[in-house]
């Protein structure tokens, strides 16, 4: 069975808790908000993938991991992707996430069915449905918040709407 799965960062409950505090129902009521378990850093959409495929991913993904520290991350921005009608949390873009990213992508790339975006805008969904007529970015109060887990999610659809599951979770260390 091929499961919809991706890499992400991975927050702990209460980063998720002050991650949601930035939804901001005001701006429109009718979004659907993301539950705080959802919320996450994408690094890499995988699409539809078979289990030994995730599997020779996350051990491929591992090796590189092991080499990567704690990333340090400041949210100061509201903003929308308006075509796909998302609201999110954005950030100041620090090199080692960049970095990570690219580096993750460049592992994934053989086995990806989906067409690489362009350019990786890392952020947090914070809704989707989102439509507003207030004038985006809009800047928030900084965030910041120190990421120490990169996670293997599946993407499971339930009655009431989509769940991220972090199947496969790993600690970067930090350096001693």
């Amino acid at each position: 069975m091929n499961d919809r799965c991706f890499l992400s960062l991975k927050f702990s409950p209460q980063q998720k808790e002050l991650l949601r505090a930035y939804q901001r129902h005001e701006l429109c009521p009718d979004a659907k908000w993301h539950p705080a378990d959802n919320l996450h850093l994408t690094l890499v959409f995988l699409g539809q993938q078979a289990a030994s495929v995730q599997q020779q991913l996350w051990t491929q993904s591992l090796e590189l991991l092991r080499h990567v520290r704690p990333i340090e991350l400041c949210f100061n921005q509201l903003n929308q992707f308006s075509k796909a009608k998302v609201l999110y949390l954005g950030l100041s873009e620090p090199a080692a996430l960049l970095l990570l990213q690219q580096q993750l992508q460049q592992l994934a790339l053989p086995y990806l069915n989906a067409p690489v975006p362009e350019v990786f805008v890392p952020h947090v969904t914070l809704a989707r449905k989102f439509q507003s007529g207030y004038a985006f970015p809009l800047t928030v109060e900084p965030l910041h918040l120190l990421c120490t887990e990169v996670a293997l999610y599946h993407s499971i659809s339930t009655n009431s709407g989509v769940s991220y599951q972090p199947v496969c979770t790993y600690t970067l260390v930090p350096n001693n």
